[in-house]
């Protein structure tokens, strides 16, 4: 008497023979449900030691939000658009302070950033640019 496999489910996901990894997880989402404004933004950082400002750029619609890490801390963060063009945030971690300026040039479509470092003894020091939306 020979064993038979038990019959294969059509409802289990099947698997890769290489990789052995599930293909059809996600089968409730369509692959085709990308749309073009992925492309509109963008993803900059700026660091001056442990100071880093991380900047996430839109041209649609015109916008840009900036985060400020200390020592890989978030102390603060702001969004800047057509309704509100600048902005400021800053903080400090110990005695070391951080503070990013930001003006959103919509008609010219680049934003405008002044990042700006203190510390103690050393003094301080500030780093300027502007960023396509």
């Amino acid at each position: 008497m020979s064993a038979r496999a038990p019959p294969v489910r059509s409802d289990f996901p099947t698997t890769t023979p290489r990789t052995g990894m599930n293909q059809e997880l996600l089968t409730h989402i369509r692959a085709d449900q990308l749309d073009g404004s992925i492309f509109d933004a963008s993803c900059h950082a700026v660091t001056i030691g442990p100071v880093t400002v991380e900047f996430r750029t839109s041209a649609e619609p015109p916008s840009a939000t900036a985060e400020l890490y200390i020592s890989r801390q978030l102390v603060g963060g702001c969004t800047v658009n057509a309704a509100h063009p600048s902005g400021k945030c800053g903080g400090s971690v110990g005695k070391l302070k951080a503070e990013v300026d930001l003006t959103l040039d919509v008609p010219g479509g680049k934003l405008d950033y002044k990042l700006t470092v203190c510390a103690p003894i050393i003094g301080g020091t500030s780093k300027s640019g502007t960023l396509s939306l």
